[in-house]
């Protein structure tokens, strides 16, 4: 059987100190039947003169203003032919021989999800490894209760004709949009085939999106997944307001310690204007008292 093709879109705009490294990660994979693809936002930095230095090995870039991230990942996606897709941002990587292991798993369940394992690291090293298990659709949409759940954008290799049908990724998230998509495919009732190895490495990193915006990171999830028009796992709506309430709360606590008592405050105020069944829970159980029989 002929190996599938790939296609990688990077996403970028201006992190000319991290690219190159991105770039090389996917081009040294030697996989015959790559197709790579970068779409830059127009950097200001050195972005454009590192993608230059890869140009003729490249198979499509382009630099110029665009809507964010989402927007860029769906301009890649339009331009992506093979059977497999996903982006690899500016500041993350591929683990060598990843192609290769996300192919083999493609040969023996076409059309299926590739999930594998992603290293997180930062300046000091690799931290932890974040293995893929129990992703179900109920897991994606009830979080707050899954078990044994763990997912990684980067590690997630997509069945690039289902991700055209549910036009790509939502460009009006700015922060969960893959989330958000991985709900949409497994509402099509995609296989996920896991692989026990790393695939990816995400870098944390002060400037990076998850690391600075983690407070609207955490808050987008539920309002999207609460928009969609038919639900396809049900939840109360007083479910999605005490699961908000509890991630209010724990912005409330960071916000303690960074940003002092009056913002705090002020974030436990929305909490209890959002649900105060679920702001009391959550204070409750981090302050490790049991609000009711069996409830910690």
């Amino acid at each position: 059987m002929e190996p599938p093709h790939i296609s990688i879109v990077t996403p970028s705009y201006n992190q000319g100190e991290f690219i190159e490294e991105t770039i090389t990660s996917v081009l040294s994979q030697g996989y015959p039947r790559l197709q790579y693809t970068i779409i830059d936002g127009g950097s200001t930095d050195n972005t454009v003169e590192v993608i230059k230095k890869y140009a003729d090995r490249l198979d499509y870039w382009v630099s110029e203003k665009d809507r964010g991230q989402s927007h860029a990942i769906n301009k890649g996606l339009e331009r992506s032919t093979g059977d497999i897709f996903n982006w690899i941002n500016s500041d993350d990587a591929l683990m060598p021989g990843a192609l290769w292991t996300v192919a083999r798993a493609w040969m023996t369940k076409p059309g299926a999800i590739i999930s594998g394992a992603t290293e997180l690291f930062n300046e000091s090293g690799v931290f932890e490894v974040a293995r893929a298990n129990g992703q179900t659709l109920r897991n994606f949409v009830r979080f707050w209760e899954a078990k044994d759940f763990s997912w990684t954008q980067q590690g997630t290799f997509l069945p690039c004709a289902d991700l055209r049908a549910i036009r790509g990724v939502r460009e009006d998230l700015k922060y969960c949009m893959d989330y958000y998509m991985m709900v949409q495919l497994l509402m099509r009732n995609l296989e996920v085939v896991y692989v026990d190895a790393p695939l990816s490495r995400f870098r944390y990193h002060a400037a990076s999106k998850t690391t600075g915006n983690s407070k609207n990171c955490r808050l987008e999830r539920i309002p999207a997944l609460r928009s969609m028009a038919n639900q396809p796992v049900p939840v109360e709506d007083w479910e999605w307001d005490e699961e908000q309430a509890r991630r209010i709360v724990d912005i409330a606590r960071h916000a303690w310690r960074t940003d002092g008592a009056f913002e705090a405050l002020r974030y436990i105020g929305r909490a209890l204007k959002t649900s105060p069944v679920g702001t009391m829970q959550e204070i409750g159980r981090r302050a490790g008292l049991k609000l009711a029989p069996g409830e910690s």
